[in-house]
């Protein structure tokens, strides 16, 4: 874990658990490459996986939310998101992962509005069966509720690690990728 993720962990985190009262269930692997694909229901999801993963992550982000705001900008781009803008996060993506970090992938591709699971794309198929990588499936329960129902308890903020699911016997090819990516989206679906 770098410096700077370690001490915003450690200065953070305690506030952050009082706060939202987060369960956390499993857990990723400490060394080596791995995707984490998760399901996406709020903006809260980024930093929920970053808090809970226990690792240092890199997150593959769309290049609308590079334009926000320059403080917006310095500031995911400060805790390690990736911009996928015109195919170019990917390669950086890649490299993070043939150096065994752990690269997080919102398969959606958007968040979910209504909090029902999206079809995945089948770019998280591609990384795993074409360079050989891991994916822990990754659910996170009522992330989409408002603060004040996190912080009274009202709804209980949760998020599942499942184990991970290792790309063997796939072929490269799209179909695989599309195949991959839906028994990913089958795993996320299985945890509780």
């Amino acid at each position: 874990m770098g410096l700077k993720w370690l001490i915003s962990w450690v200065l953070t985190f305690p506030l952050f658990i009082l706060l939202t009262g987060v369960e956390i269930k499993g857990k990723i692997p400490k060394r080596g490459a791995v995707i984490l694909a998760s399901n996406h229901l709020s903006f809260l999801d980024p930093p929920l996986i970053g808090y809970t993963a226990f690792r240092e992550v890199y997150f593959l982000a769309k290049p609308g939310l590079f334009v926000l705001s320059k403080f917006f900008t310095w500031l995911i781009k400060t805790y390690n998101a990736i911009n996928l803008e015109a195919g170019q996060g990917i390669r950086p993506a890649i490299r993070l992962l043939m150096n065994g970090k752990a690269v997080v992938i919102f398969p959606e591709g958007t968040r979910s509005r209504k909090g029902v699971l999206l079809p995945f794309n089948p770019g998280v198929g591609f990384l795993a069966i074409n360079y050989k990588i891991p994916v822990v499936p990754v659910k996170i329960i009522n992330s989409n509720k408002n603060w004040i129902s996190l912080i009274l308890r009202w709804h209980n903020l949760k998020i599942i690690y499942g184990e991970p699911i290792y790309p063997y016997g796939y072929k490269n090819t799209k179909e695989d990728f599309e195949i991959f990516a839906n028994k990913i989206r089958e795993e996320v679906l299985k945890l509780k």
